[in-house]
């Protein structure tokens, strides 16, 4: 005979496996029921705009007591809201209004991830009705009554206090409470105590008015959108810049809130209505961090990172206060001093902003300004330089002409070439020459097969259609040169060249190292001279990889789809449409595809896994210094690998000196790997639970964003950014990333290591953008 019986669960687990899902940590509880505290307190003030608020915080020992006197809760809304998951009763217009930062309806799951017994006395404003409800976490159910509500008659304040009672194995910490809590509250105006000490009310800026403020008020039209927005640029007078904006509108409607940057801060973090969100992975040029604090901003349910369409807003919104902060800047003799300002000047070719930088005038032994720069100046005849050698300065820099010496260094030299071409300023004729070209049959096997593989490299790794390879005898010692002619990529390769000895020796004693050899070659030697030529720095070249990974992307879109979002999967139970089995099902499949593992028998040396790479040489010819804003192509080897973490005691120049490497998940090798082929640059950004890598195409246009979510909190101390020299390194089945020595500790793996990833690609869109004052 047949037997039916109830699908049973245990509720306790299943609540302890959604909330973990959601929420980073165990102090999330307080961030979660402040919020809450604060939109209640929102709420009042849009009813009530001068009652004095507060929140209250207590933690002592294992009872947690939150408290606020906002809007409060009316009975339905206990019901309706507070207890049932996926249901928000701030989804509405007053609330939105009032700027309220949580609608996403979570309401007790928050709690019960690390509490045994939840009790909530709230009244709400403008009645006399107290209500009072209170749940254990042993006795939940989904199929019997179990929370308790009942209310009581009284005249008091409005507001909220919720009463927890700690899992006997949780512990929390005050010290690391307060510090837990710092960025999500501590620029809220309202009060905020902690065991009666305040933690809030800090300020983000400061607004100056002196000689070295600039006030602007732009409406700016971009991709078919209008902004308007009021710019100050401050203290531009020690060459770098603080931004203040605010006044903004997307043309409809105002925009409330502000923005405050700082050059040199690196890590930029959102509030919405003063209440922190997460850090923002958006590209800066500038180097700006600091904080973005717009009422638009959205987060995820876990606040651990800002939805997609809010990165990209305010992805757009960098890229025009950058733009007009430059075209302020360069009207000011600061902005030579400002080295992120040549970053812009040359990652977006905008050349005509560098009339104040300087460029060093011999035999005067003196610095000036572009905008001085002419084919005469003083009645003397202007040439320029690219070398260092003094007995040919001193030959051309003389009483009847003037010498113009380029810098050392990009993208200063390469800012300084392009202008001096631009204003038609002669070059000395003491310049490398091609003094014989060698034939097909004056080269051997290994030099023509060296040229193949160097033309074939060009074409599949840097989309250069046509090029040519000659053999030649240079002037100078030059060990190589790139020319254009007639759309054709020319490079002469000197015979003598110690570089290129050593790759043809490679081809004679072990072929099969031959081709890493010659692509870490093209890297190390040719690109730096190659770059005007890859048609990827362009905006077309941009787009067009943008179309690749979209096709990349539409082969997972089943995949994707089908993971879903841990908030949609709980509001789908509660409303019957999907069973608990089905959604344990799917937030398991949701939680794999998202962690990555590494465990120590993954764990490999650079010695034994990079071999080819570190035996390589350097370029000799070391004249142009690349630094970290520059987007610089990968390190290619050709071998697979089974390891995900790569340790070396040693600094490695051919890897920038860096001595610990981690490998991406297998999911952004698969879908987006054509990205990591292009030039790009390397930022890191770092905080709380989160190391957030910013890779920037060589276009500017498109930045993708890995984000790493540790276990672990970071230690308090470590919070930061920076720019690195671009040093990925991409084999047959794995893509590495440098670690900084800062946070090395984090990824060093005893047993076995977990963390969770996310990585997103936004491309922008919004280059055309006009200005009108």
């Amino acid at each position: 005979m047949e037997e039916k019986i109830k699908f049973q669960i245990e509720t306790e687990k299943v609540l302890k496996l959604l909330s973990s899902e959601i929420y980073d940590s165990p102090y999330a509880l307080l961030r979660e029921n402040v919020q809450n505290a604060y939109d209640a307190i929102l709420m009042r003030q849009q009813k009530e705009p001068n009652f004095t608020p507060k929140i209250e915080i207590s933690l002592t020992g294992q009872n947690v007591t939150i408290s606020d006197n906002g809007i409060g809760m009316s009975k339905d809304t206990v019901k309706n809201n507070y207890w049932k998951a996926g249901s928000s009763g701030k989804n509405n217009e007053e609330a939105k209004k009032a700027g309220v930062v949580g609608t996403f309806g979570i309401g007790a799951m928050a709690n019960f991830g690390i509490c045994k017994h939840l009790q909530l006395n709230t009244h709400y404003w403008g009645g006399n009705i107290t209500v009072i409800s209170e749940a254990d976490k042993s006795t939940l159910s989904v199929t019997e009554d179990c929370i308790s509500i009942k209310e009581q008659e009284e005249e008091c304040d409005s507001g909220t206090t919720i009463y927890a009672t700690l899992d006997d194995n949780c512990n929390l910490d005050v010290q690391s409470a307060i510090q837990y809590l710092q960025p999500y509250i501590q620029y809220l105006s309202i009060p905020v105590y902690f065991n009666e000490n305040i933690i809030s009310q800090k300020s983000y800026f400061k607004t100056e008015q002196n000689a070295n403020t600039i006030d602007l008020t732009k409406n700016v039209a971009s991709n078919g959108m209008s902004f308007s927005m009021n710019i100050q640029i401050q203290n531009y007078s020690n060459g770098l810049m603080n931004i203040y904006v605010n006044g903004l509108s997307d043309g409809t409607n105002s925009i409330k809130g502000n923005i405050y940057l700082e050059q040199g801060k690196n890590l930029i973090y959102g509030l919405r209505n003063n209440f922190g969100l997460a850090a923002i992975p958006v590209n800066s040029i500038f180097n700006f961090g600091g904080i973005i604090n717009l009422s638009v901003l959205q987060p995820t349910a876990g606040r651990e990172a800002l939805s997609r369409e809010s990165i990209s807003f305010i992805s757009n919104i960098i890229n025009i206060v950058e733009k007009n902060a430059a075209e302020e800047l360069a009207k000011h003799e600061i902005a030579d001093s400002n080295r992120f300002f040549l970053s812009y000047i040359y990652n977006k070719g905008r050349y005509d902003l560098a009339r104040k930088i300087k460029i060093q005038l011999r035999p005067a032994i003196t610095q000036i300004t572009f905008d001085r720069v002419d084919k005469k100046i003083d009645g003397k005849d202007v040439y320029y330089y690219t070398g260092s050698d003094s007995q040919i300065i001193e030959q051309y820099a003389n009483e009847n002409t003037s010498l113009l010496i380029l810098s050392q260094e990009n993208p200063r030299r390469s800012i300084q070439q392009k202008v001096l071409l631009q204003k038609q300023i002669n070059q000395i004729p003491d310049k490398p020459n091609i003094l014989k070209e060698y034939s097909t049959n004056e080269i051997d096997s290994a030099e023509f097969a060296l040229s193949l593989r160097i033309m074939s490299t060009l074409k599949e790794d840097y989309l250069i259609g046509e090029s040519k390879v000659i053999f030649a005898d240079i002037s100078h010692k030059v060990p190589n040169m790139v020319v254009e002619k007639n759309n054709i990529v020319i490079i002469y390769l000197s015979k003598s060249s110690g570089n290129i000895l050593q790759v043809l020796k490679i081809y004679k004693e072990d072929s099969r190292l031959f081709d890493g050899f010659v692509k870490d070659f093209v890297r190390n030697h040719l690109y730096p001279k190659l770059a005007p030529f890859v048609p990827s720095s362009t905006r077309q070249g941009a787009d067009a990889l943008y179309r690749i990974l979209q096709k990349n992307k539409e082969l997972y879109t089943i995949e994707y789809d089908e993971m879903g979002d841990i908030e949609t999967l709980m509001k789908e139970y509660v409303e019957g449409k999907k069973d608990l089995k089905e959604i344990l099902k799917i937030s398991s499949n949701y939680q794999n595809s998202q962690r990555q593992t590494v465990n120590q028998n993954q764990v490999g040396t650079v010695e034994q896994e990079l071999s080819t790479v570190i035996q390589r040489t350097l370029p000799q010819d070391n004249t142009i210094v690349l630094d970290d804003s520059i987007a610089a192509p990968p390190i290619k080897i050709t071998s697979d690998t089974t390891k995900k973490i790569l340790k070396t005691g040693i600094q490695y120049p051919q890897l920038n000196n860096y001595t610990f490497f981690l490998a991406l998940s297998d999911k952004i090798f698969d879908r987006q790997l054509n990205f990591f082929l292009e030039p790009h640059t390397t930022k890191v950004i770092w905080g709380m639970h989160k190391i957030v890598y910013i890779f920037t195409h060589a276009s500017t246009h498109l930045t993708l964003y890995y984000d790493i979510e540790l276990k672990n909190k970071l230690q308090d101390t470590q919070t930061g950014g920076k720019g690195l020299p671009t040093t990925t390194i991409i084999s047959k089945n794995r893509l590495f990333v440098p670690i900084i020595p800062e946070l090395i500790s984090y990824f060093d793996v005893h047993q076995q290591l977990s963390f969770f990833v996310r990585f997103d690609l936004i491309i922008d869109s919004n280059e055309r953008v006009t200005n009108n004052e």
